[in-house]
């Protein structure tokens, strides 16, 4: 009955009626409950899943081929897959209103409830089991009963006052590399320094400023006080907001310094490729900073620098208002690698309309290949989004935008360099 009115309601009002029904008694699919070291989750068979941090907190549930993730803020986004004509797949991501969100409240509340009702029965009929890391827990019917307790109360009491808990904490985080989604942001800056590029509102009304030494030791305090337990679940280091090597070197090098004191286990670099430290950068900035400089940056913990390339036409980069040339972006890319610093370059797919992508592909394919990329570099293709809102510009349709990739990566030698795909709407800081 739920997945019809899915199909038929997909407002939020369907969302609102869902979160009402009842669970059903114990489902015949076994119930696991798993333990890592950053994140439970509860998968109720046919039911669905429930994900929370490791203080409890609720993050995700997946339930009628829907996944709804919430931030940190209150923010919560339906991300899912749905079919085009032609056989092809577009991903969906929205936004949930605030019935919505209320409704996702009361569904987790729902799903513990009879969670906790059928635990006793699960039991007996050995179709519960724990796992802490994928092992057996031995005592696993006391630790669900706990844990069960414990979400339903942090529920309770602080889905309405987590989003302003954050707000004490950090200023709006705009934007992350999807390999950094689970790191740990300091934000040793506020805003954006160059803040004029056409494409991007990311920091709209934000005025730029640095932390001073002791702000951003308090700021470390009250990171740390925020998350609590939830520390576990976090794999790196990241430094916000926007640049943060357009801070000073004398400035910057011992806030890293002072931030891989504070948080050891996700500054350090491990032989997994997990942890260590990360940051944008604009590669106009970098002319700021001495070899010298770089190499101390490397030194505290700095691994990789995510470049806002968007494109190497030098027309289509005047018309977006992005400083420097292509020429500066090579230059850019290979002082951070000749440091020791990785580079992940980020390209928009689509700018420029089909008035201007055989020489977005053609400048773009000519500047990455010109950079110094290898193993341990990224090159990331992000869709523009949204309408440019141009009257000369023909919007490129999503499928176009993947061939524009696909043009791209055909002109690039094989350096060892992953490639990935980078769509903004599915950030989430959770």
């Amino acid at each position: 009955m739920v997945h019809s009115l899915f199909r038929s309601f997909p407002t939020w009002e369907a969302f609102f009626i869902m979160a009402n029904v009842p669970t059903r008694s114990v489902s015949p699919a076994a119930v696991t409950l798993g333990f890592t070291a950053g994140t439970v989750t509860l998968a109720l068979g046919t039911r669905g899943t429930l994900t929370f941090d490791a203080a409890g907190r609720p993050r995700a549930l997946y339930e009628n081929d829907r996944y709804i993730a919430r931030g940190w803020d209150g923010r919560c986004l339906e991300k899912k897959w749905v079919s085009a004509p032609g056989g092809l797949f577009h991903r969906r991501v929205r936004s949930l209103e605030a019935g919505e969100r209320t409704a996702l409240r009361d569904r987790f509340r729902l799903l513990l409830e009879g969670f906790q009702r059928d635990l006793p029965a699960l039991r007996r009929a050995r179709r519960f089991r724990c796992l802490d890391r994928g092992r057996p827990v031995r005592d696993g019917g006391e630790r669900a009963a706990a844990f069960a307790a414990a979400a339903r109360s942090k529920l309770a009491a602080e889905w309405d006052t987590e989003a302003a808990d954050f707000h004490r904490t950090y200023r709006p985080i705009g934007v992350l590399p999807p390999d950094q989604y689970l790191s740990l942001v300091l934000q040793v800056t506020e805003g954006c320094a160059w803040n004029r590029c056409s494409f991007c509102d990311f920091y709209a009304g934000q005025p730029f400023r640095v932390k001073s030494p002791a702000e951003f030791d308090r700021h470390l305090e009250d990171v740390e006080r925020l998350f609590g337990p939830a520390l576990a679940g976090r794999c790196s280091v990241f430094l916000g907001s926007a640049n943060a090597l357009d801070v000073p070197p004398d400035v910057l090098i011992p806030a890293v310094r002072r931030a891989a004191e504070r948080f050891p286990a996700l500054a350090r670099p491990q032989p997994d490729g997990v942890g260590g430290v990360y940051a944008f950068g604009e590669a106009t900035r970098l002319a700021r900073w001495s070899a010298d400089d770089l190499r101390g940056l490397r030194r505290a913990g700095l691994r990789r620098a995510y470049l806002g390339v968007e494109t190497g036409d030098p027309d289509l980069r005047r018309k977006i208002r992005k400083p420097g040339g292509p020429d500066v972006v090579v230059s850019a890319i290979r002082k951070l690698k000749d440091a020791g610093i990785h580079a992940a370059p980020i390209v928009l797919l689509g700018l420029g309309g089909r008035e201007a992508r055989d020489r977005h592909v053609a400048g773009t394919a000519d500047v990455l290949a010109r950079s110094p990329l290898g193993p341990g570099d990224m090159i990331y293709f992000s869709p523009v989004t949204g309408t440019p809102g141009r009257p000369d510009e023909t919007p490129l349709t999503e499928q176009e935008r993947w061939n524009q990739r696909t043009a791209i990566e055909a002109r690039l030698p094989d350096t060892g360099a992953r490639r990935a795909h980078y769509d903004i709407r599915e950030f989430l800081y959770a």
